[in-house]
């Protein structure tokens, strides 16, 4: 948690300094404001962490509201800020190359004319026409406010609508050694919740319809059911319980359980009859040919928290050796660890980049971002979760339930 407000207060103090770099560039007045726009950029910053505290605190939509406007406008500047860094940086150079193609060779300097009559002009006087824009001033002009305006309509359809279009996405696995009996098993995955200020009773409703339209016959959380209040974990508990597949339903914890006190959100979900796997196993419909081994180990970030961290082998041990193995594992490079131990791992966390204006950006810093991997003899799917971290807006990166099918 603390990391994560020390990084968001360095970008959103380095963005802002790219916009006022550009806004100076253009209007040179802007200069002399500058110490009230560092006060009010510094006051905006400090403000985003403490509304998230307010808001995380006291419940309050009102509060939640604040908070949301404050972090719209920091995405707005911060995803605005590298291209505009980027445009800037080219009309520079292709300033510098014109000018020096255009340079002529030094000429003598020119005679001075005889005095006029005409009278004094004083040099001091206010020019009567304003200073014409340079062509690379109206390029970044008109390229820094297209980024801008882009930018902010991105987010908010984000925030208005992209949050809210869950989808269900289907994949079908060949398990190896499944009984012919469990031909067909349907499990439904959700995962990264994130249930606080800004996933409520409403975004709850909406994605548990879609898990209710999955007819599951097991359902099964891949961790970070909480965002930063573990005050809201029963709620979702309850969630999860009335969901009522016919096999029950299995959570494992994330990262963000951790950061809300990973105990109390145990707590929640064992006291709503919802198991919770921490590298430990069950068989899922024993009497049908013995069923499938299904498996949870705990988040790689536990160890942090004096937790004892993913241990594959522990959870193995508490299964037969035969059966056929799927894994729940939060975070999907747990895969490179035990890639062909087992049949199919479930995982979350990437959000599928949660933000992706025409590409994906979550792909320059993870292996595995959303949708099926096949690593070795293993099948990864990596659900793109349920809420948000950060802005609560989703661009191309739709909130996900996975109805997964086994196949014998």
């Amino acid at each position: 948690m603390q990391g994560f407000t020390i990084f968001s207060a360095l970008t959103g103090l380095a963005s802002h300094w790219v916009l006022y770099r550009w806004a100076v560039a253009l209007w040179p007045r802007v200069a002399r404001a500058r110490i009230p726009l560092a006060l009010l950029v510094a006051v905006v910053v400090v403000l985003q962490a403490a509304t998230r505290r307010m808001a995380t605190a006291s419940h309050d939509a009102a509060m939640s509201n604040v908070h949301t406007a404050i972090v719209f406008e920091l995405m707005v500047v911060g995803f605005s800020a590298i291209p505009i860094l980027l445009l800037r940086a080219a009309t520079w150079v292709a300033t510098r190359t014109r000018a020096s193609a255009l340079a002529l060779p030094a000429t003598p300097p020119t005679p001075a004319k005889p005095p006029s009559a005409t009278p004094d002009v004083d040099d001091d006087a206010p020019s009567i026409s304003a200073p014409r824009l340079s062509r690379r001033q109206i390029v970044e002009g008109v390229g820094g406010a297209s980024f801008l305006a882009a930018t902010g309509s991105m987010i908010g359809w984000g925030i208005v609508r992209g949050r809210h279009a869950f989808e269900i996405d289907e994949v079908v696995v060949k398990l190896a050694g499944l009984p012919r009996a469990l031909d067909g098993y349907t499990i439904a995955q959700i995962s990264d919740i994130h249930t606080g200020i800004y996933i409520g009773d409403r975004e709850l409703a909406e994605g548990f319809a879609r898990v209710a339209e999955a007819r599951p016959d097991l359902l099964v959380v891949t961790g970070d059911m909480v965002d930063f209040d573990s005050n809201y974990a029963a709620k979702l508990a309850r969630k999860i319980a009335d969901a009522r597949p016919r096999d029950g339903a299995v959570a494992i914890l994330g990262n963000h359980d951790y950061y809300t006190g990973a105990h109390l959100v145990a707590a929640a979900l064992r006291d709503a009859g919802v198991e919770l796997l921490v590298n430990e196993g069950r068989i899922v419909r024993p009497g049908d040919g013995g069923g499938f081994a299904l498996l949870g180990v705990d988040d790689v970030g536990a160890r942090r928290y004096r937790s004892e961290g993913p241990n594959l082998d522990r959870a193995l041990a508490s299964v037969p050796a035969d059966r056929a193995r799927v894994l729940l594992s939060h975070q999907p490079p747990t895969i490179d660890r035990w890639a062909g131990r087992i049949g199919l791992q479930l995982s979350g966390h990437t959000h599928g980049g949660q933000i992706n204006p025409g590409f994906r950006p979550a792909d320059l810093l993870f292996r595995y971002v959303a949708g099926r991997y096949e690593v070795g003899a293993t099948t990864l799917w990596v659900n793109r979760g349920f809420g948000t971290v950060g802005p609560p807006s989703r661009v191309m990166a739709p909130p996900e339930v996975t109805r997964v099918i086994l196949v014998a």
